[in-house]
């Protein structure tokens, strides 16, 4: 539902998405975050998913105030739902994310939009983020910010996007036909900027990041990547599996899939991807382990580059970097040889 639109207002470059949910304390800072931007020919949609506290006071107030903001109601709670009424809305020919507790560098449009226009194979474009956190705990969201910071080019990009979501979604800028093409936000119980980024890359759109840190991240306790479900390992899992087999199918040639790691968790994995079709034909790991119904191949006996596939579930923290750096000192190449899928 759109609250009002200027009768003659020009077509903006950008359309800005910036969903909330009762996120008073912080929703203004977002907001100022995006209205200073350097780069000023966009739109900005504040989409209200039902808040209950002063967040449209707020934003009420904003577009009192700059004539480039105009506000959005979705009624139903989610931010897919939210997004996509953002979508339906939007004019611009980008399309930019913004979440309502994070902070925009004042260049990060300005740079986005540059390089976009500089390299029109490309399709969505993140940034580096600059993380912030006032959990106690949060080695585990340092760790994982570390590494999608290190994923620049197209190709980091494709050949992890089975690991995690490669790309941190209020920093992307994307070319708005990508949804016209491949469609717009899944409203499921999955992580929807992961399934969106998963689809995409499937259908070949190139993604891409620059090197910069053009956001705050902020981490906190109340943060749904941290409370909803939709972001649990078990929904992250399902998620990419379904695209995984997709890929697999296309990619295997014949090959016989091996699953590194034999751990009940790897098994149960191998499981559902045995499920959307694509048969285990044995696990490796650095320790003989049988596996019921399945052969076992030392990690030292691995078939050559061209001969199978191997698909890696270890999940402890570092190991995909141990696993990919051995598998490549024996010939093999990840994404055609190898995958890291966990």
């Amino acid at each position: 539902m759109a609250l009002g639109l200027p009768t003659f207002a020009p077509v903006p470059a950008i359309s800005t998405l910036l969903p909330y949910h009762n996120a008073a304390a912080t929703l203004d800072a977002a907001i100022a975050s995006m209205a200073a931007q350097t780069f000023a020919d966009q739109e900005l949609l504040l989409i209200d998913n039902a808040s209950t506290d002063e967040g449209p006071a707020i934003a009420r107030r904003w577009a009192g105030r700059d004539p480039r903001i105009r506000l959005l109601l979705e009624p139903r709670i989610g931010i897919a739902h939210a997004l996509n009424t953002g979508l339906e809305h939007a004019r611009g020919r980008y399309i930019a994310r913004m979440d309502a507790d994070d902070i925009s560098h004042p260049e990060r449009l300005a740079k986005q939009v540059a390089h976009l226009e500089a390299h029109p194979g490309i399709g969505v474009l993140g940034t580096a983020t600059r993380f912030a956190s006032t959990v106690a705990e949060h080695r585990g969201m340092l760790a994982f910010v570390h590494w999608q910071n290190a994923l620049l080019t197209p190709h980091d990009h494709d050949v992890k996007r089975f690991v995690d979501a490669p790309l941190a979604h209020p920093t992307v800028l994307f070319r708005r036909e990508l949804v016209e093409r491949h469609g717009g936000y899944d409203t499921g119980p999955l992580p929807e900027d992961h399934e969106l980024w998963l689809r995409w890359m499937d259908a070949g759109v190139q993604v891409a990041k620059l090197p910069e840190e053009l956001l705050t991240w902020n981490d906190h306790a109340a943060r749904l990547s941290r409370t909803h479900g939709n972001y649990s390992i078990d929904a992250f899992f399902g998620t990419k599996v379904r695209w995984l087999a997709r890929w697999l199918k296309r990619t295997l040639n014949d090959r016989p899939v091996i699953i590194a790691g034999s751990s009940a968790l790897c098994r149960a994995r191998a499981a559902l991807l045995a499920a959307e079709g694509i048969p285990i034909a044995a696990f490796t790991d650095v320790k003989a382990r049988a596996v019921p119904g399945h052969a076992f191949v030392p990690n030292d006996a691995l078939p050559p580059a061209g001969e199978a596939f191997v698909v890696s579930f270890i999940s402890q923290r570092g190991a995909g970097d141990r696993i990919a750096a051995y598998l490549g000192s024996r010939g093999l190449m990840e994404g055609a040889d190898f995958v890291l899928a966990a």
